[in-house]
Parts: structure tokens; sequence; C-alpha cells
């Protein structure tokens, strides 16, 4: 996305936030490339299922982020929205697999302790479905902890965004995306391991 299409961004989420529909659809058109790309990679690290697919995951984010039947969303900036996005992802990627998880789903045939090792987080794509909610809670708390570091691990993990485009969504450098990402998987170490 270049500058333009940022600016473009920028006024479109005012625009929304006010309560224009078609800035809305606008907002959503210029950002769904961006979101499904999200979805991909987030996807990407998840278990292989038929029934979840980007465009999914996508559609679904949309109907969460903007309610029918309420007040149209209100975002501060660029990054407020994408963090919105980012968190709704996750929530309905924990919806989803403790939907897969149910007994009348075929819960019960494989039962795994939720254990995260130390090494395991070291690279967080490696986490399997099951420990993704505890996770996401891990992460959770850890907004309550250190805001912008807990913002850096939902768009690094969650998202799956690089540290440029981390650095781009969150407008700071990329150092300091890489210092706040060091210190997130440091302090989620040392959550997950009690």
């Amino acid at each position: 996305m270049t500058i333009e299409d940022q600016g473009q961004v920028t006024v479109l989420l005012d625009a929304a936030s006010g309560g224009d529909d078609k800035a809305a659809e606008s907002l959503w058109s210029a950002v769904n490339g961006e979101i499904r790309q999200m979805a991909a990679s987030a996807l990407a690290r998840e278990r292989v299922t038929a029934s979840l697919q980007p465009t999914l995951v996508v559609n679904e984010i949309y109907l969460r982020m903007w309610p029918s039947d309420g007040p149209p969303p209100k975002w501060e900036d660029r990054r407020h929205f994408f963090g919105s996005v980012a968190r709704v992802m996750g929530q309905f990627l924990v919806d989803h697999a403790r939907t897969r998880g149910r007994l009348k789903r075929g819960g019960d045939r494989k039962r795994v302790p939720l254990e995260v090792s130390e090494g395991e987080l070291a690279d967080l794509s490696q986490v399997d479905a099951e420990s993704g909610s505890r996770i996401i809670e891990a992460l959770q708390k850890l907004e309550s902890v250190a805001a912008r570091q807990a913002e850096v691990a939902w768009l690094r993990y969650v998202a799956g965004l690089t540290v440029d485009q981390v650095a781009l969504a969150l407008e700071v450098s990329p150092r300091t995306v890489n210092n706040d990402w060091q210190y997130a998987q440091a302090w989620l170490r040392r959550e997950l391991a009690e």
C-alpha cells in the first residue's frame, strides 16, 4: 500500500466512523487485500481445514466489525483499525477452534495436554491450534502490562505481518518493532510456562 493509499484509508476511516456507509464500503474495498493477506497468513499457521478459507475469515471480520444493528465503529487512526482487525481475527480463530473441539464434532477423540514449552514460542508459527486459545488469552493479559508490545505481538502472531509491515501500521521504526517483539516473546514464554 502506497503512502497515497494510506492517506486515502485515513480519510475513509474518519468518514466511516462518522456514519458514512458509502465510506465504510470504500474503506473495506481499499483494505480488503491487506486483510485477506493477514487471514491467509494466520490460516497458514493453523491445522489444515477445508471449512476455513481466507475469504470466510475476511467476511466474518467484516460482520463482526460492522454490526448491522448498532452504531458504526469508531477508530482513532489506521493503527487502531488494523489492531482491531487483528483482535477480531484472533478471536474468530479461537472461536472456530473451540467449535471444532466440541463433543458433537468429535472433540473427545484426541485429548492433548495444553502445555506450551519454552522452545515452541521461539517461533510462534509452530504452536498448534489447541494451544492457540491459551496464547490468545496470554496476549490479552500482556495488553494490560505492555500495550504497545502486545499490539506488536497481535500483529506479528495473529495477523502474520512482517516487521516492516508492523512498523508501517504502528508508525514506529522496525528496530522498535523488533525490540517490542522480543519483549513480547519473552513475556509470553514466562506467562505460558507458569
